[in-house]
């Protein structure tokens, strides 16, 4: 069980950074696109700088919003955690006391 959990972790990371790299090269090649077209970046309100401002704010909302909700998750963890220790003890007595109990 926790080489699978190992394993859809590595998963996750795998796929957070290919989305978050896709996104930097997006904002950069804004950037770039934007310094090459002889105004060293967008005038506000053209569509490049919209772009460009909708890129910032959907790869800075993510982070915000995972940490808005943080709270939620760690609780969820906690109370996954605690069910897992409750379930180990309750497995643990539970074989103690098939193989004979207490001697006299």
């Amino acid at each position: 069980m926790g080489s699978d959990a190992g394993n859809a972790l590595k998963g996750a990371e795998a796929v957070f950074l290919a989305l978050l790299t896709i996104g930097l090269m997006g904002l950069l090649f804004l950037i770039i696109y934007g310094n090459l077209s002889n105004n060293l970046g967008f005038a506000e309100g053209t569509a490049g700088f919209n772009n460009t401002e909708n890129v910032i704010a959907n790869l800075t909302s993510g982070a915000t919003q995972f940490f808005t909700f943080s709270n939620v998750w760690f609780i969820l963890t906690a109370i996954t955690i605690l069910i897992g220790i409750v379930l180990g003890v309750i497995v643990l007595v539970k074989k103690s006391s098939s193989g004979g109990g207490f001697s006299n």
